[in-house]
């Protein structure tokens, strides 16, 4: 049965319908966002708010151990956009074996009861029985809500709620005692919590910077810090957001520690950069690099493009008196291979980011600035073919030609944008959706595929100069010499007359 376009038009007459086709000039995504992982005495939890100012956020959040970080990055970029996440600190309670004996020891945690039975042989020990009893509450029903995690001494466990914002409650039988403990600032864990539950894809997040300062300065442990770092590399390379993370050194560390620290983060497609040293604000604080470099890089980004590097003397980072560390060139010869950002204060430069490269091994990914650049088509390209979606797909190629129209015209702009590399379009950008790509097995299934292969401009680390001293009449004929020679007869020729 062939459906008409006509079965709801009744009666006689001349009835319009209007209608698009053809490609659409889609906006170009943007990437002035950052969003920044902290805690705060108020405000809502797992909820990222926009904050205008130092003022602002103190108004919404209150005190707050990440409010130097923010104070730096308003002081790069006040016009910045900065949404900072509130992080929940779950409830935990500490358990502590008093006795080590042989017999049942039990635990309520939220009101069942969790039961070890130390056995007679070998002679039960403090430690024992804590193991016992870790392993207990983990393989039980409640630990689809808790976590039983080793405590700060052998005889200790912590059980530590899922969900920060769950309630929990503990009691213990003999032989046992039960504290709360109270944390002030998030664990490893809870930062964790908040990185992965706090961005919805399909809230339609604008694209940008993901930063923890106060993670990485707080976090005493190594494996705590990377940890964090590691769920931020998960969220940015998601490809539902395509973010880029800013992960900062830990705190005091060395030149030294912190090259054996940055070379734990990994990031196949460099959607991670790791910065050293910390840096000493107006106030004389310590406070960690990222917000620093993340509100000059958006400020880079506002005034000359998002394919400008996030690095060199142009922008120097504000608001900051110095490095706490003094990395020199010899060591930066070695830290920069590695992909370990330095920051350095140079004479009659400032404070300056002297790097740009990203934790990936991958040549095509080293750069941030390549990275940015790939994020921004695909955060254009993403969004931009919601209106052709469950559209029929016509025989004489339409609707394809429609999309690759529509995927050259983003890619033009980004070539007129120096974004992407190539003296020509061709040069720099080639896009494919057709027949030829698209096969009848995959059009069955309702599957379309747009390929679009793109050149990114790279950016400049390293300048080489040769200055070659030669004798008196044997430089190389140049094109200034040649059009010389020409001139000169012709002077020569006027004068005379």
């Amino acid at each position: 049965m062939t459906t008409s376009i006509f079965a709801n038009f009744k009666g006689p007459g001349v009835r319009i319908q209007e209608s698009t086709q053809g490609y659409r000039s889609l906006s170009i995504a943007s990437f002035e966002t950052v969003y920044m992982i902290g805690s705060s005495a108020s405000g809502d939890y797992l909820t990222p708010t926009q904050v205008t100012s130092l003022t602002d956020f103190t108004n919404v959040f209150g005190a707050s151990p990440s409010e130097a970080s923010v104070k730096l990055f308003f002081r790069n970029n006040r016009r910045g956009l900065l949404y900072f996440v509130r992080t929940p600190i779950a409830k935990r309670f500490t358990i502590t074996v008093s006795t080590a004996v042989a017999g049942a020891y039990t635990a309520t945690i939220n009101g069942t009861t969790v039961t070890y039975t130390a056995p007679a042989s070998p002679t039960p020990t403090l430690a024992s029985v804590a193991s016992g009893l870790l392993d207990a509450v983990n393989n039980s029903s409640v630990a689809s809500a808790v976590t039983a995690i080793s405590g700060d001494s052998t005889d200790k466990v912590v059980i530590r709620a899922d969900n920060p914002l769950d309630n929990l409650a503990v009691t213990v039988g003999s032989n046992l005692s039960v504290a709360a403990l109270n944390l002030t600032t998030p664990a490893a864990t809870d930062y964790v919590y908040a990185i992965e539950n706090s961005f919805d894809s399909q809230d339609d997040w604008t694209q940008g910077f993901l930063i923890a300062p106060q993670a990485f300065q707080l976090l005493t442990t190594q494996s705590d810090r990377l940890s964090v770092g590691n769920a931020m590399e998960a969220l940015a390379s998601d490809e539902s957001f395509d973010w880029v993370a800013l992960i900062d050194a830990g705190s005091g560390l060395t030149v030294a520690q912190a090259q054996a620290e940055g070379i734990l983060y990994t990031s196949p497609q460099g959607h991670t950069g790791f910065y050293y040293p910390y840096l000493t604000d107006l106030e004389d604080g310590v406070v960690p690099p990222s917000a620093g470099v993340a509100g000059m890089a958006t400020r880079r980004y506002r005034e000359e493009g998002f394919q400008q590097p996030p690095a060199g003397a142009k922008f120097p980072v504000l608001g900051v008196k110095d490095v706490v560390t003094k990395v020199n060139t010899q060591q930066q010869e070695i830290l920069n291979p590695l992909g370990i950002n330095i920051i350095r204060n140079l004479r009659n430069k400032g404070v300056v980011v002297w790097a740009m490269r990203t934790r990936s091994s991958n040549e095509f990914y080293t750069f941030l600035n390549t990275r940015v650049i790939m994020n921004v088509l695909n955060g254009t390209l993403r969004k931009g073919f919601d209106n052709e979606l469950f559209s029929v797909v016509d025989g004489q190629g339409v609707l394809l030609a429609s999309i690759a129209a529509t995927a050259k015209s983003v890619c033009s702009r980004l070539w007129r944008g120096k974004a992407l590399f190539g003296a020509t379009e061709a040069e720099a950008f080639e896009v494919k959706c057709d027949f030829e790509n698209n096969t009848p097995d995959e059009l069955e299934q309702g599957n379309v595929l747009l390929e679009v292969y793109v050149v990114p401009a790279p950016a400049m680390e390293k300048l080489l100069i040769n200055t070659i001293r030669v004798s008196i009449g044997t430089l190389p004929l140049n094109q200034d010499q040649v059009e010389a020679q020409l001139i000169q007869p012709e002077t020569q020729s006027n004068t005379q007359s």
